[in-house]
């Protein structure tokens, strides 16, 4: 662990972002684990966005504390920069992707904005981390447990009295999202958005609840410069303790409650959160406490250095794969048809084309990381 920093969150932060880049990239014959539920139901590919939402919590309670969590003209500043930032670089990317699209087809450019998605993943991350600092801010924290319920328990009597757990036009948050975005400007799955706006509520309780969990496991100190005394206190046992009471508490209420990424429902907020609370006590205890696995959390933490610059590379480098045509069809379908699939088979094809995005994106990032490069979004 280098002063300052703990190395199981850089860890975590590239695990997350390496489930990222693989679930996202796939040529149509990912291995069930791989693809998102489609509705109601829990995966693998599920756990990675909820996971780097859990992590950004943590770490605006490490970026806070330097700040003694009182408002102040730079800690505003800076929130402002970041969840602004976030949203901004959304837009520019995805306007820019659907510029190169719009021009490969000869179509009018000024159809982009008419088309123009108004959430996203990073939206997302932006409106979270802005929403859950602020409370940092202005709200004892003491009083977060209380705020985190009353988000989710008010979300899930919206999704009862308003059909949030059905799959149709008539559902609560399709209503919203049409009314206030428009069609055109989200991201239309039967009528709803997955990152629409009553969604980001739990999702703002998601962020709020990795906050509390790094207050309850890494108490405040006087000294801010080192976290060593707060890891040999026996943060990763506490953090096994929450993650296992949330994890627990989320599958005993799925019955009540479905499991659902698509609308982000309040037991998906507790199992995911509950999953990551485990996984990073386990990277705590091994990387920062007992000093082992280091080489292979090496290769994770390059991700974790420059997560969301790698994130969006993932996404813009397959863009020329998609517009390039060789022999008729887009260079991707002549790598996976011609290369991949002959030689891994469809399934083993796909993953194999996803882990060489992945690989591909490493030594980017390993570059970056080497030469002291942290693009910060």
């Amino acid at each position: 662990m280098k002063q300052g920093r703990i190395l199981s969150l850089d860890v975590m932060r590239g695990i997350t972002i390496v489930g990222m880049i693989l679930f996202n990239t796939s040529s149509g014959y990912h291995y069930a684990p791989l693809n998102h539920a489609p509705w109601i139901g829990f995966t693998l590919a599920d756990t990675a966005f909820p996971f780097f939402v859990f992590i950004m919590g943590m770490t605006t309670w490490l970026s806070l504390r330097k700040y003694d969590f009182a408002p102040s003209g730079q800690a505003l500043r800076k929130i402002a920069v970041r969840a602004i930032g976030l949203i901004v670089v959304c837009w520019a990317f995805d306007l820019f992707g659907s510029l190169l699209f719009t021009l490969q087809s000869g179509g009018d450019v000024m159809t982009i904005f008419g088309d123009m998605r108004f959430t996203g993943v990073l939206v997302r991350l932006g409106v979270c981390y802005g929403a859950c600092a602020l409370a940092a801010l202005y709200i004892s924290h003491k009083h977060f447990p209380r705020v985190i319920v009353a988000l989710l328990v008010g979300y899930f009597i919206l999704l009862l009295c308003g059909h949030g757990f059905d799959r149709t036009p008539e559902n609560i948050l399709g209503i919203v999202d049409r009314a206030l975005l428009g069609e055109n400007h989200m991201c239309n799955d039967a009528g709803i958005d997955p990152e629409g706006i009553l969604s980001t509520i739990p999702a703002i309780a998601h962020t709020m609840l990795g906050f509390w969990v790094a207050a309850m496991c890494l108490p405040r100190q006087e000294n801010k410069t080192s976290l060593s005394p707060l890891l040999s206190g026996g943060a990763g046992g506490r953090l096994l303790f929450y993650g296992s009471l949330l994890l627990l508490s989320g599958f005993l209420l799925s019955g009540v409650c479905p499991i659902s990424k698509k609308i982000w429902s309040p037991t998906f907020v507790m199992i995911t959160c509950g999953a990551a609370s485990l996984l990073l006590g386990v990277l705590m205890e091994l990387l920062d406490v007992r000093q082992r696995g280091l080489r292979v959390g090496k290769f994770f933490s390059v991700f974790g250095a420059n997560p969301l610059f790698l994130y969006l590379l993932s996404e813009g480098i397959l863009w020329p794969l998609m517009l390039i045509k060789v022999e008729g069809q887009s260079l991707w379908d002549w790598l996976f048809n011609g290369f991949f699939a002959p030689l891994f088979g469809e399934q083993g094809g796909d993953l194999a084309f996803a882990l060489t995005n992945v690989l591909f994106c490493w030594l980017v990032g390993y570059i970056l990381y080497r030469r002291k490069i942290f693009i910060r979004l």
